[in-house]
């Protein structure tokens, strides 16, 4: 661990034994991570919301309708890509690896438009770097216990769940994800188990509802773990849901096919409020860029997948889950919960 993720993590310690709430940052590469407390955070320049809560309305009104352009990154680039990691997979290095690329987007909508018109268990608007819409968690920690939630296997909802439940291809992806968290959580705490196993769950989008299974794995944690919160955290990453599996020797085959650095895209925030800490993984992500708008999509690969079908859930995970304009404008204000 280099010098600055070791300040962070001691960081975070020291906030952990005070109870002092604070929002955590982390990008994939661990080369951008920030903390903030809470209470240092400039409502200008910073938005959150955990569990899809959000303490003032949204503060937008009659925006025109969304336009919505994407340019999706070339068949034949994802399918060199693709073959690189199929070689990986094939030696034996790794048996899971989750790919992805970003798509150019044009649209008439800023960041913060966007964040105040999407619908998210976890939304994120940093100005004029990211907006992040994310439906998955990372881990959740309560009353001694630690959760994790991974997410693998999505299919259009105009199918049947079952379709997606009975996949052979998601079937085997899927467990091998829950495995990877299983042993990760058992690196910090004890009596780890899968508590809910393959559940679905819909996501709307604008273009139609998706389905998606997760899985729910837990342990108990030491009586004193905030004192360490930080070295918990960190023990933890890269998140093995968007990584795959073994980690190390995935990453490297990530870093090769990707030929590029995700930066924030696949990081996790995680929110401290002195005693519970919830976390997202940074997917469904939207950043700006100095020549546009950039939308990061991807999938879990296994020696079995097929690529095109790959490289069709890539572009149709490229979406914005938008609700319902809300009437009246108010006031907008940092997510503090």
């Amino acid at each position: 661990m280099n010098d600055h993720l070791s300040l962070v993590r001691n960081q975070l310690n020291q906030w952990g034994r005070e109870r002092e709430p604070f929002l955590l940052l982390t990008d994939f590469e661990l080369e951008q991570v920030k903390c903030f407390r809470l209470r240092d955070i400039d409502p200008t320049e910073f938005h959150f919301s955990f569990n899809e809560e959000e303490e003032q309305p949204s503060a937008f009104v009659d925006l025109p309708e969304l336009e919505w352009k994407v340019d999706y990154p070339s068949k034949d680039a994802y399918l060199d890509a693709f073959s690189i990691v199929q070689k990986g997979l094939h030696r034996g290095d790794s048996f899971l690896l989750n790919l992805t690329f970003p798509s150019e987007v044009q649209t008439n909508w800023s960041l913060h438009d966007i964040y105040h018109r999407t619908n998210a268990r976890y939304k994120i608007w940093w100005k004029d770097k990211f907006v992040v819409f994310s439906p998955e968690i990372f881990v959740q920690i309560r009353d001694g216990k630690i959760f994790s939630h991974p997410m693998k296997g999505t299919l259009p909802a105009h199918l049947p769940g079952s379709v997606l439940l009975n996949d052979p291809k998601e079937q085997a992806e899927h467990a091998t994800i829950v495995d990877l968290i299983r042993n990760d959580l058992s690196q910090i705490a004890k009596k780890v188990r899968v508590t809910n196993y393959r559940y679905l769950e819909q996501i709307e989008t604008a273009r139609g509802g998706l389905w998606q299974t997760s899985s729910e794995i837990s342990g108990e944690l030491p009586h004193n773990f905030h004192h360490q919160l930080g070295d918990l955290l960190f023990r933890l990453l890269p998140a093995g849901s968007i990584s795959g599996a073994p980690k190390p020797e995935t990453v490297r085959i990530i870093q090769e096919a990707e030929g590029q650095k995700r930066g924030f895209y696949t990081g996790i925030a995680a929110y401290w409020d002195g005693y519970k800490l919830d976390s997202c993984v940074l997917i469904r992500f939207l950043e700006q860029t100095q020549s546009g708008m950039r939308y990061w999509s991807g999938g879990g690969i296994t020696a079995y997948s097929d690529a095109e079908q790959e490289y069709k859930e890539l572009k149709e995970k490229v979406y914005l889950p938008v609700r319902a304009a809300i009437p009246t404008p108010l006031a907008s204000a940092a997510r503090i919960e």
